[in-house]
């Protein structure tokens, strides 16, 4: 049995920081809930989180970059004992 598991991970944090913008102005730029980004910036409970394809296509326009350059999917490797 494979007891590896796979997350998505954003990378909105490694995009605000190569822009120079706190999530505070990209919250009130694109008009969300700041502890949303926050959430997205920490990869906070990404396992269950919910992520609005508006928000996306938000985020991806604000930064002209793809799904692709915003998130990733990461393999978790597991003890298996």
């Amino acid at each position: 049995m494979d007891t590896n598991r796979v997350v998505l991970y954003s990378k909105l944090g490694e995009l605000l920081d190569k822009h120079g913008i706190s999530a505070l102005k990209l919250s009130e730029d694109i008009d969300h809930r700041r502890s949303t980004i926050n959430e997205l910036v920490h990869n906070k409970d990404m396992e269950s989180k919910r992520i609005p394809a508006s928000l996306i296509a938000k985020l991806c326009a604000y930064f002209d970059v793809t799904p692709n350059d915003l998130f990733e999917v990461r393999v978790i490797e597991s003890d298996s004992n």
